[in-house]
């Protein structure tokens, strides 16, 4: 192996993402690292995306119909050269020198198989407007992802190809959680390694699917949950379902809140309901007593209350 300038691979899936699809790829070749290869996994995308792709030679990329992302990651996964793995979404970029880093911080983590850091959060345009902290549970408590305080930004995470003997590769049949999925069932096997740096910016936009879909990643972390349920503590079984229904919780009043318009104040009312009923507790939260207040009164005597609020 060189340990100097290790092979790097980097899979893109991709559709549709013509408007961001550039900057991802510029952000590869930007690394300033002479031993890599970007790999796009294109969906069949029908909005210039192709036009892009054929003007960059580096690129090695297929566009044709797949059965999902999860599909096209590991379609790249198994065309993927590199000793070292990193999995970028379209929408999303690499942070100048990221490469270099994880390559020295693997060279001095032995027996540590896979590396991770921190992400920027930008909005369309390349804003910055978060920060996604890179936090590492207790190796017995991965499922504190329900307190939203504990996560691995996918977009920088990197780690070496022989995981896939051990591991596999991702479960196709996960559509929306398949990277929090992966990393349980790497920690199986192996240890992580935390880098203290932004290594990725994440976009965050309305086509995005955390932004549209919130209920099917909750699904699909009930799913996740479910499938690990034998391997819990009895203590821990009931906290964590404690925190995943505080989480469907609060998915459903954000889907009330993003339907508001579509919605009758009828369904409204009924979703937030719902909403608290999955977990009461939630009524000691702001956002959820603002929710009853707006089911109860309705959609305009709440704007004129908020309207004689603010001119106060």
């Amino acid at each position: 192996m060189n340990k100097e300038f290790p092979f790097i691979s980097i899979v893109t899936p991709s559709l549709n993402q013509g408007e961001y699809i550039e900057e991802n790829i510029k952000s590869v070749l930007n690394q300033e690292y002479p031993n890599f290869e970007h790999i796009i996994i294109d969906g069949g995308s029908t909005d210039g995306t192709i036009d892009i792709l054929k003007k960059y030679k580096h690129l090695i990329w297929i566009s044709e119909r797949d059965r999902g992302q999860s599909a096209a990651i590991n379609k790249g996964f198994r065309r993927a050269k590199g000793e070292i793995i990193g999995w970028l979404n379209s929408d999303d970029c690499y942070e100048p020198n990221t490469f270099c880093t994880i390559v020295q911080e693997l060279n001095r983590a032995e027996h540590k198989y896979v590396v991770f850091g921190d992400s920027y959060v930008i909005d369309e345009k390349g804003n910055r407007i978060g920060y996604l902290k890179g936090k590492l549970p207790h190796p017995k408590d991965w499922f504190k992802y329900w307190q939203k305080d504990y996560r691995i930004p996918s977009a920088s995470v990197f780690f070496y190809k022989d995981i896939f003997r051990n591991v596999g590769y991702l479960d196709e049949n996960i559509h929306y959680v398949m990277d929090d999925d992966y990393s349980l069932r790497i920690n199986e096997h192996y240890e992580f390694h935390y880098i203290k740096k932004p290594l990725a910016s994440t976009r965050i936009h309305d086509r995005a699917k955390t932004t549209l879909r919130g209920d099917m990643f909750e699904r699909e972390w009930f799913g996740i949950l479910k499938k690990n349920w034998p391997n819990l503590s009895l203590i821990n079984r009931y906290s964590y379902l404690f925190m995943a229904l505080s989480f469907k919780s609060s998915v459903m009043r954000e889907s009330a809140y993003l339907k508001m318009e579509e919605l009758s104040l009828k369904e409204f009312r009924k979703k937030i309901l719902l909403s608290i009923i999955i977990s009461p507790q939630n009524l000691l939260k702001r956002k959820f007593v603002s929710a009853i207040f707006r089911a109860i009164l309705g959609h305009q005597y709440t704007s004129r209350i908020k309207q004689i609020f603010t001119k106060m």
